[in-house]
């Protein structure tokens, strides 16, 4: 849990100061790195909103795929299947999903 939270507390602090390397962190230097980058010389705010954005998604779906749930869909203005996925792999995010279409089957069934 410490570990967990130092890691956010460092990728937050480096949000702060450069966005993209922030970002690239998360995402392994692919797409969202690259639009972070371009967000940062066209204007640095934009590249802060966009950071914190990206971060938050992130900590937010991996905090549902470690509880063992879906962690959810596509959103806008993410690229990179590491931060929808939450840092799951696609075969653990499908095997995620089959196990919340199953659940809502038998809870429909129930009631």
């Amino acid at each position: 849990m410490l570990r967990t939270l130092s890691y956010r507390i460092g990728i937050t602090l480096l949000n702060i100061f450069f966005p993209p390397l922030a970002v690239g962190l998360l995402d392994n230097f692919n797409t969202d790195c690259l639009v972070n980058s371009i967000l940062f010389v066209c204007g640095v705010l934009p590249s802060h909103v966009h950071g914190f954005y990206i971060s938050c998604v992130y900590f937010s779906r991996r905090h549902k795929v470690r509880r063992g749930r879906y962690p959810g869909g596509s959103k806008s203005f993410i690229y990179t299947d590491t931060i929808l996925n939450g840092g799951a792999s696609n075969a653990e995010v499908r095997r995620l999903a089959e196990g919340d279409r199953v659940k809502r089957r038998t809870k429909r069934g129930r009631a």
